[in-house]
């Protein structure tokens, strides 16, 4: 059989298969793209109601927890929003596209926050907002090196490519639209596969840089917030110009959306968006020492300047000191003026919250955050000493649980029981556990009670803590 026949045979296959889905995918949006009706619920009603409720989904640029605290790029927007009309916020988190707009013109919600993208087929749904950001669509293909040149895939540089790899997005995203606008303009079809509502556009990345799928596309902010992640993926060709990214309201909304366009435009709420975006989209946290691994040299004398302190709060814990050392010189440097952009401060990178609670103010000098930092520590103890019985892996989740919070930890064991891992065992367990919550498939289950983390963070964390404390332990 040639090689010639071959790939004829296919591209026959693959002929069949775009009639097939194309037709169908007619018929489908003949149906679906009926406008939803709209219940009567603004902003006099939200206010006498005393609450506003926000419908977004969990991942790393609209919310989720970090150390205990709510963050997210849309979440903490929203939430200066709700206390400028003076309401408390709830927060509905769900991963369908179709689902929330179902929802926020049902009244089951107020506002749609969730990176999406202002496009004419959602503008018959729905109000947007004034634009929070703009951003371009990337594809993100498998790169196949120059030694493979029989592959019957290319890396795509133009629209006029597209048509010759399979390309795999949710069937209700911008994304979807994009790829249904470029087939009229070039008249041709592609070869799209609708993905699971199952599966995140992060999970796409990763089936992507795996090899289970060929190409997705994602937004070029979101690249930003982890394209190191994605080393197999090509992500240089842009599908689409500066597209706008928006907040989405009921059409019988008019009082909120004047009022929301209103405070879009204070010069308060303008500096506010730019430094939450490049809190969450800028270039990486210079100040995040955990994602950076290197032996620091050891010199004769001190470990650092705070030695002592470290040697008089370490024994109320039980620990060495020079592991506490590890942890402050992995969190700070051993800077005690360190801010990293989430919010985390001081020698020993606690949030202003977890310091407050512990005793500190939201500037301690050095001992204040080392003092704070092991009452913290010691109640992680207290609440992982009946869950890990053994000293040296309980002390691998109270660091986990130091850098992500508990919750998510906690989550990681649940999780590691339910998949047959040892779930009083750190390394290849516990923390393969941990890596899972970073996929929907995961933190999207029942016993997952805390949702997305992004988990490569505290993973590395607690490994170069041990690394540095054997380092330390060598130091005369």
């Amino acid at each position: 059989m040639t090689r010639a026949f071959v790939i004829s045979f296919f591209a026959i296959l693959a002929a069949l298969g775009i009639y097939i889905w194309y037709n169908q995918e007619v018929s489908l949006r003949d149906v679906d793209s009926q406008p939803f009706d709209c219940v009567t619920f603004d902003l006099d009603s939200i206010k006498k109601r005393g609450k506003l409720v926000l419908i977004t989904e969990n991942s790393a640029s609209t919310y989720y927890l970090y150390k205990n605290q709510k963050k997210g790029f849309d979440y903490e927007l929203v939430k200066a929003f709700a206390k400028h009309i003076g309401v408390a916020l709830e927060v509905k988190t769900l991963d369908d596209v179709d689902e929330m707009f179902r929802m926020l013109n049902d009244g089951e919600g107020d506002i749609i926050a969730s990176n999406l993208t202002v496009t004419p087929k959602r503008s018959e749904l729905v109000q947007f907002t004034e634009t929070l950001y703009q951003t371009r669509q990337i594809l993100a293909q498998r790169k196949f090196p120059k030694e493979h040149p029989d592959s019957l895939y290319t890396l795509v540089s133009d629209s006029s490519a597209l048509s010759q790899i399979p390309i795999t997005v949710h069937r209700y995203s911008a994304f979807h639209e994009r790829l249904e606008e470029l087939q009229k303009r070039i008249g041709k079809l592609f070869v799209i596969t609708d993905a699971p509502g199952s599966i995140s556009t992060d999970d796409l990345l990763r089936l992507a840089n795996s090899g289970e799928i060929h190409a997705t596309i994602t937004d070029e902010n979101l690249l930003r917030m982890g394209a190191e992640d994605y080393p197999e993926l090509d992500m240089q060709y842009a599908i689409s110009g500066e597209q706008e990214i928006a907040w989405a309201v009921r059409k019988t909304s008019s009082q909120l959306l004047k009022t929301l366009n209103g405070w879009m435009q204070r010069n308060s709420t303008k500096k506010r968006v730019s430094a939450l975006y490049n809190s969450y989209f800028g270039k990486e946290d210079p100040a995040a020492p955990s994602l950076v691994f290197a032996m620091p040299p050891l010199k004769p004398g001190a470990l650092s300047p705070y030695d002592s302190l470290f040697k008089v709060y370490a024994p109320q814990i039980g620990w060495d000191w020079r592991l506490l050392a590890a942890l402050a010189f992995q969190e700070s440097r051993f800077n005690p003026n360190a801010q990293s952009r989430s919010g985390a401060f001081g020698l020993m990178q606690l949030m202003p919250e977890t310091a407050v609670r512990f005793g500190c103010s939201s500037s301690p000098d050095a001992e204040c955050s080392i003092q704070a930092a092991t009452k913290y520590l010691k109640y992680l103890q207290g609440l992982w000493r009946k869950k890990v019985p053994n000293d040296m892996e309980r002390n691998k989740f109270i660091l986990a649980s130091y850098n992500i919070g508990q919750g998510h930890v906690i989550d990681a064991q649940n999780l590691a029981r339910e998949l047959g891992y040892q779930d009083t065992v750190w390394n290849s367990n516990v923390a393969e556990a941990l890596l899972l919550k970073q996929q929907e498939k995961y933190y999207s289950m029942p016993i997952v009670k805390h949702g997305y983390c992004y988990a490569k963070e505290p993973y590395q964390f607690v490994g170069k803590i041990e690394a540095l404390y054997e380092h330390y332990k060598t130091h005369k």
